[in-house]
């Protein structure tokens, strides 16, 4: 639904930022990765993914398309949901997990916070065929 939002940081927390886009402030959940590169008041374009669910709208908020489509493959993974990923993508750069995917090393995947051994070998099987 929302592509991308363009505003101006107007709060920072570890895991979440809130852009603001003419009056309208949005929480965003993102990586840590993320979050440590955000300046408060600094012009930003951010790109989003929404996750609906029966009880929830969450929008989650990456730097660039190719971090949303990498987000996209980590919650297509069997038992890997959005706030999994994200846990991921703090864990590791998007070098480090494509290394760790060509690699089949799960340890480093399973290091993210919510990442047990089999949920990390899911995630090699499943996305080493991509």
């Amino acid at each position: 639904m929302y592509a991308y939002i363009k505003g101006t940081i107007e709060y920072i927390d570890v895991d979440s930022f809130i852009i603001d886009n003419n009056g309208i402030g949005y929480r965003i959940l993102s990586s840590t990765n993320v979050t440590s590169r955000l300046k408060l008041h600094e012009s930003l374009t951010v790109y989003t993914y929404l996750n609906v669910r029966e009880d929830d709208m969450t929008l989650f908020g990456f730097l660039s398309n190719e971090e949303v489509s990498v987000f996209k493959l980590l919650i297509s993974v069997s038992g890997i949901g959005p706030k999994v990923a994200l846990s991921i993508m703090s864990q590791l750069t998007l070098d480090e997990l494509r290394m760790a995917v060509i690699s089949e090393d799960y340890k480093a995947i399973s290091k993210a916070n919510g990442v047990g051994t089999k949920t990390a070998q899911r995630a090699v099987i499943e996305l080493k065929d991509l």
